[in-house]
């Protein structure tokens, strides 16, 4: 029987190439980039995986707000609390929050905590998008809210900015930081509850042996690069 509601097939073939798990823990926060421009298509993939998170009741509170002009992306750069590596990306993705719906659905626990949950989930999602088909961004959430609104109209009192989302091709190598143990996160029945050497029982060589694998391949393009441009 054919499917009534057929699914939109918009994900990019590099996706495939690359499994889920790999690009979670390859991804990097990025902030330099390279000249190159982002071509729209890949934009539109990267807005598409975040319209897809999971939200509080399907409210979908979130709005993405695209900037492409330079002179918008410096004005959002100095309101961004000195951090000038953000006007080199060719592109910004803003993501903001509307708490009128999520607030009449689930009240002051739903404007104070599953507004911003929601658009969490859908920026890690744009995150995770955007290195997996070979882009870079970083979080954002340091700046002045006062000049965001400003610069881009944001209705003050209904809308928040939630995260900046510079958007471009990496023009560095970040090393991968160091991350607490499993048994140091993960308790087991109660809090506080843990069991001695957890990553023995849990972690698979195989997939560690695949993700060195894939850091080399990711790595190796942008030394050359870097060393190409350095002679």
């Amino acid at each position: 029987m054919e499917n009534e509601y057929p699914v939109e097939k918009r994900l990019p073939p590099s996706i495939s190439e690359m499994t889920l798990f790999e690009a979670i823990a390859t991804r990097r926060s990025i902030k330099k980039f390279s000249s190159q421009d982002v071509p729209m298509e890949l934009i539109g993939q990267i807005l598409d995986a975040g319209r897809y998170a999971p939200s509080s009741g399907n409210v979908q509170n979130w709005k993405f707000i695209l900037v492409r002009d330079r002179d918008v992306i410096n004005s959002v750069t100095e309101g961004c609390m000195d951090q000038n590596w953000i006007a080199q990306a060719p592109a910004l993705i803003v993501v903001c929050s509307s708490l009128n719906k999520v607030k009449s659905f689930y009240g002051t626990r739903g404007e104070m905590l599953y507004s911003i949950q929601n658009c969490a989930a859908a920026i890690q999602n744009m995150l995770l998008t955007t290195h997996s088909i070979g882009l870079a961004s970083s979080w954002v959430s340091l700046f002045d809210e006062r000049v965001i609104n400003r610069v881009l109209n944001i209705p003050s009192g209904d809308v928040r900015a939630q995260a900046i989302l510079p958007i471009g091709y990496p023009d560095e190598i970040v090393p991968a930081p160091t991350r607490y143990t499993l048994e140091n996160v993960c308790y087991f029945n109660s809090y506080g509850s843990r069991i001695i050497n957890i990553e023995r029982v849990m972690q698979n060589p195989i997939v560690l042996t695949k993700l060195a694998r894939l850091a080399k391949s990711v790595v190796e393009p942008i030394k050359d690069t870097l060393n190409r441009k350095k002679q």
